[in-house]
């Protein structure tokens, strides 16, 4: 697989570029108290919505607040988010794809219909319908988020191991009276890895455009914490005096899920094993 990517990087340049600015991005959630010039909540009411300057490379808000310190937050807080509905929506929907696949009859046909009932409604308005249960916040987005996406992960595993489980060396395994856990461990799962990391990294795109769009109407990180989505909802009354604090934010929260969406493309093609037959 690691051998699949590299030499589908070397080339892609978009896919290197990509890779590059999700690089930087992580790195910028990973140190954001070393990378912030400043605390991005100190407020200082005299040097409200400023222009970019030296001091202030991309402007002050309307309380006078470091834009690039909070933005270097803001990608902290969108990473937290974005990891913790990717890993959790990852593990769940594959123990629940592996598990209906596997085991098919009453189980996959209820699970699968749960999944469809879910898959129904857009993942945002699921998600918001969710947080209106939850509460608002970062815990209740992670949550609904989590659980709105879970369904995807299923159904793509479930798909998977409805045909691994037909070839020679699975019924081999289970004529031999291997244990079903095992098999799922060691056979299925390593086969179901590459559909999971491509969705991953669309998930993970996803999360970070859809925590934007919860912050950006209040149900998702409340200020004072920065997060993409309330700077920009922040700025947009004053769009036409001070463009700098929605434009950075929007700037910032397009590059990267682009940059994501890239990845996830070069992936699929790497990891797809009728990509390179012909």
């Amino acid at each position: 697989m690691i051998e699949s990517i590299s030499t589908e990087m070397r080339g892609n340049p978009p896919m290197i570029i990509a890779m590059a600015i999700i690089t930087i991005y992580m790195a910028i959630a990973l140190f954001a108290p070393v990378i912030a010039p400043n605390d991005p909540n100190r407020q200082d009411l005299r040097r409200t919505l400023e222009a970019p300057s030296r001091e202030y490379p991309l402007g002050t808000d309307e309380y006078g607040r470091d834009l690039l310190s909070r933005l270097v937050y803001a990608t902290r807080s969108s990473t937290v988010v974005a990891v913790s509905v990717v890993v959790a929506s990852a593990v769940i929907g594959t123990a629940l794809g592996i598990f209906a696949g596997y085991r098919g009859g009453f189980v996959d046909s209820l699970l699968m219909r749960a999944s469809d009932i879910m898959m129904a409604f857009p993942s945002l308005v699921l998600a918001l319908g969710l947080i209106a249960a939850i509460g608002p916040g970062l815990r209740g987005t992670i949550i609904a988020l989590a659980i709105a996406y879970t369904p995807v992960y299923a159904r793509i595993v479930r798909g998977n191991v409805l045909s691994i489980k037909e070839e020679a060396y699975i019924e081999s395994a289970q004529t031999i009276g291997v244990n079903s856990t095992r098999i799922a461990v060691r056979h299925v799962l390593p086969n179901v890895a590459g559909p999971v990391l491509v969705q991953g990294a669309l998930t993970f795109a996803f999360a970070v455009l859809s925590e934007a769009g919860l912050s950006f109407v209040g149900l998702g990180v409340a200020p004072p914490t920065a997060s993409f989505g309330n700077i920009i909802a922040s700025g947009r009354d004053y769009i036409s005096t001070a463009p700098w604090i929605s434009t950075s934010s929007g700037i910032a929260t397009v590059l990267i899920v682009l940059s994501l969406l890239i990845l996830a493309d070069g992936l699929r093609d790497a990891l797809d094993p009728y990509q390179h037959r012909f």
